[in-house]
């Protein structure tokens, strides 16, 4: 894969690889249209077109869920290849998190020993912390956090998670009990915030691994 994609073919390659990752099998053109807000499944075919013929996915014709991405180097993280880049996600609601990976603001090259923690590395993205809430584990407003996606469900009690809320990313220590999800800060001087699972404010977007620091001359 060595073409370059427009932003426009970016979102939908990464809308099949998450749909994927997800599901356990690829899109439909109209989900993926829906997704995408294509309004013709002729307009989704021909951004299919274009990611095929740039190396990105095979298409089956005829079939419903025809659509197959095509398999990267077995082992992108070996001796020899480029470091690993992770999208850069800029601000999403909270109700709409679909939209977490569509249009991230870049990518940022990673040492892959961070990504040594992650069950899966092109789940692993990178967001900036919304305040100091968790300045207590050293994390500070506008650290760049290395985050695994995973569902609430899979998350760690007790473990550094990261969370839309409304528009923010809000780093936590995350608890679920008595049936709902309890955000803990470190810093005395925020508070504890609580959730239903299905809250349309707050959507956990998976573990912290790490993080990077950028320092500014005063």
């Amino acid at each position: 894969m060595t073409d370059r994609l427009t932003q426009r073919q970016n979102e939908g390659y990464e809308f099949i690889r998450a749909f994927v990752r997800d599901e356990g099998k690829p899109p439909t053109l109209r989900e993926i249209g829906d997704a995408l807000d294509i309004s013709s499944t002729n307009g989704v075919s021909k951004l299919l077109d274009v990611l095929e013929r740039k190396g990105y996915v095979e298409r089956e014709p005829h079939a419903a869920r025809g659509l197959s991405l095509v398999e990267e180097e077995p082992d992108p993280f070996a001796v020899g290849a480029g470091p690993p880049e992770l999208p850069v996600v800029s601000r999403t609601p909270s109700d709409h998190p679909d939209r977490l990976r569509r249009r991230p603001s870049s990518y940022l090259a990673v040492d892959p020993r961070l990504l040594h923690e992650a069950s899966d590395p092109d789940a692993c993205l990178v967001g900036r912390a919304g305040d100091d809430g968790m300045n207590g584990d050293g994390i500070r407003k506008g650290d760049f956090l290395i985050i695994e996606e995973c569902r609430a469900r899979d998350l760690s009690n007790g473990a550094p998670a990261a969370f839309l809320v409304g528009e923010e990313l809000r780093a936590r220590r995350f608890l679920f009990a008595n049936g709902k999800m309890h955000l803990r800060p470190t810093n005395s001087h925020y508070t504890k915030e609580t959730f239903p699972p299905d809250a349309p404010g707050c959507h956990p977007i998976g573990r912290v691994l790490g993080l990077f620091r950028s320092f500014s001359k005063s």
